[in-house]
């Protein structure tokens, strides 16, 4: 195991702490469960026998984003291994869910992976949700020889050289690649003005959205990042009326709403373009402030694939409530913890750790499945930009599906990007 010396720790706990956390669309008795252990479950005896197998979930249950980066992935994660442990578990014993509140919060972060280390029964743990939570943990995770599937998207994080982990999401720099893409290809975008929130997700999004800019000709008017505690976001939004731009750009969180409130409150007619906005509660702030608004995202639409829509039905059908943005990842990584599992024939979290670059199971997301390469990311990503319609529905108007920029690009001169992000 690969193991980082005190001082990177500490540097990659200050560096979390400053810069912020990341970023960052369900089924009668159990259908086809489209996932890794379908076959192995239906398998498996109709009761599962002896200590089930603890997996650990870091989620957002206090503080701002605790529906969608909490109440959901939470019924995400239960639902899943509903399914499974209907058909037998894994390994003959049923699955169980232990759940802490990192509450977003880089510190918290690091309180819950030392609990989890601690408690002996956590063989496994999925999250955390945002990168600048989930890059601190990683070293107390790697102490401990813990696996983890992570749902952060900084590109970062599998480049840190350690090996119990991999990243289920696509990484932000398909993200703003797509984003770019779109605004050039589909919408004749030849300037934009760029503002993040100044966490470490929303910078490392418009530093990617930037570097593609610049590559296919959009020139960039500026470049800014605001706190996001503030409130009142009209000085940064003057300025930018005054350089004119076709669009203007914003990667954060909740304060996404009220720039796209204040912006059409002054007048401004350009294109909003906004990293990871397709939840109810932009649609909440913005009301029709918010039609035009495009999103671009890993969130994949809820009718993008037939296992999808599977998967809104039976998820309605059990909560009362479709899930939304992230949980079918998380649903996505029940399977393949369990595939894991399946592989390597054992609870033991140094055994489970040896097969984490193996898990290969069907996806309700990937049309290819999921799968990782050597360094955990996702072999074959997608990432879809979404408007905001009058109706208020966020409707889906490009689907990028390409070779990813870690497999397009030399080692070198990916590395030289990963190494510019702040």
């Amino acid at each position: 195991m690969f193991k980082k010396s005190l001082l990177l720790v500490s540097m990659i706990v200050l560096l979390s702490l400053v810069l912020g956390a990341c970023a960052p669309a369900a089924a009668p008795a159990v259908e086809e469960a489209p996932a890794a252990v379908a076959e192995e479950a239906e398998a498996a005896p109709a009761e599962a026998a002896g200590e089930p197998i603890v997996i650990g979930l870091p989620a957002i249950l206090t503080g701002s984003d605790t529906y969608i980066h909490g109440e959901l992935i939470v019924d995400a994660v239960n639902f899943a291994m509903g399914e499974i442990n209907a058909k037998g578990g894994v390994l003959g014993r049923l699955l169980e869910v232990s759940v802490q509140d990192d509450a977003g919060d880089p510190k918290q972060g690091v309180n819950v992976a030392h609990s989890f280390c601690g408690d002996s029964t956590v063989v496994a743990v999925l999250g955390h949700a945002y990168s600048g939570v989930t890059i601190p943990t990683i070293p107390v995770y790697s102490e401990c020889n813990m696996p983890m599937i992570v749902h952060g998207t900084n590109p970062k994080i599998t480049e840190l050289g350690f090996d119990n982990l991999v990243q289920n999401t696509p990484n932000d720099f398909i993200t703003g690649q797509a984003a770019a893409d779109h605004a050039k290809d589909e919408l004749g975008i030849k300037s934009v003005a760029i503002i993040h929130n100044k966490s470490m997700w929303g910078s490392g999004v418009a530093q990617v959205f930037e570097a593609r800019c610049k590559e296919i000709g959009i020139e960039v008017t500026s470049y800014q990042g605001v706190d996001p505690e503030d409130v009142d976001f009209t000085p940064v939004l003057t300025k930018v009326a005054s350089e004119n731009p076709d669009a203007v750009y914003f990667a954060g969180y909740t304060e996404q709403g009220l720039l796209r409130k204040q912006m059409v409150g002054l007048g401004m007619t350009q294109k909003w373009l906004v990293a990871e906005a397709t939840s109810s509660e932009y649609i909440d702030i913005t009301g029709k402030d918010g039609v035009g608004s495009l999103s671009a995202t890993a969130a994949p639409p809820l009718d993008f694939r037939q296992e999808m829509i599977d998967f809104d039905t039976r998820f309605y059908a059990e909560y009362g409530k479709h899930p939304e943005s992230w949980s079918a990842y998380y649903y996505d990584m029940v399977y393949a913890i369990a595939d894991a599992i399946t592989r390597a024939g054992s609870a033991d979290r140094a055994e489970i750790v040896k097969q984490l670059k193996n898990i290969d199971i069907p996806s309700i997301i990937y049309p290819e499945g999921l799968q990782f390469d050597a360094k955990g990311r996702v072999v074959h990503p997608v990432t879809f930009i979404y408007e905001l319609t009058p109706e208020l529905v966020w409707k889906t108007v490009y689907v990028w599906q390409g070779v990813p920029p870690y497999t397009a690009m030399s080692e070198e001169d990916y590395g030289k990007i990963i190494a510019s992000l702040q």
